[in-house]
């Protein structure tokens, strides 16, 4: 009986010659998921067929002839890998801008909670300042509502500034991921009946 063979991640790398990110991207794009698993660190093993299909894109990218999502086309076209490979990686995609819209609204809405505890703590100062007698008290209690006033607006200010900072990154990240779907936009349309009329024209 054969005996799968697995291979920790560092050492496909060290073998193909590439960063273990790369790798990592590359086993998104062309190794069926039954072709690597996790281990409890969390570091993946590849299978002897998951080493080939990584030495095999290797050789195709040193060639220089085409791109990423030309050869995992290419690769699909061959029956090499599965195409659920293509449609989870656009499906990545989507959902990493839903998340970055759920996001966004979370911290809207964080905000927006923010600014209505700093509304109803300055309405609740206005009343107790109307209820105070004593000069000594009222000079207290007004200085002590000052401070917690100037530290939740501290806090606000805050606040804003790092949901701004972070609502720019991820916008960055997402700029970046776009880019990068843009330079390697795959010539081949998802539309089978597309694939069958290019094939009936070169036929022609």
């Amino acid at each position: 009986m054969d005996v799968q063979v697995w291979m920790a991640s560092k050492e496909v790398a060290d073998r193909l010659d590439v960063h273990v990110r790369t790798l990592r991207n590359w086993l998104d794009l062309f190794v069926p998921a039954h072709e690597r698993l996790k281990n409890p660190q969390g570091h993946y093993l590849i299978s002897e067929n998951g080493f080939a299909l990584l030495k095999e894109v290797k050789e195709r990218k040193d060639s220089g002839n085409s791109s990423l999502r030309e050869i995992q086309r290419q690769l699909i076209d061959e029956g090499r890998i599965p195409e659920d490979l293509l449609l989870s990686d656009e499906l990545s995609s989507v959902e990493e801008t839903a998340i970055t819209v759920a996001a966004s609204n979370k911290l809207d809405a964080g905000m927006q909670e923010m600014e209505r505890s700093v509304q109803e703590t300055l309405v609740q100062f206005q009343r107790e300042l109307t209820q105070l007698t004593a000069l000594n008290t009222m000079q207290s209690t007004i200085l002590q509502k000052i401070t917690d006033i100037e530290e939740m607006q501290e806090s606000l200010r805050l606040e804003i500034r790092r949901v701004t900072f972070e609502m720019d990154l991820m916008q960055q990240r997402l700029t970046r991921r776009k880019e990068r779907y843009a330079r390697h936009e795959p010539r081949w349309s998802l539309n089978p009946f597309r694939w069958f009329t290019r094939s009936d024209r070169a036929a022609e």
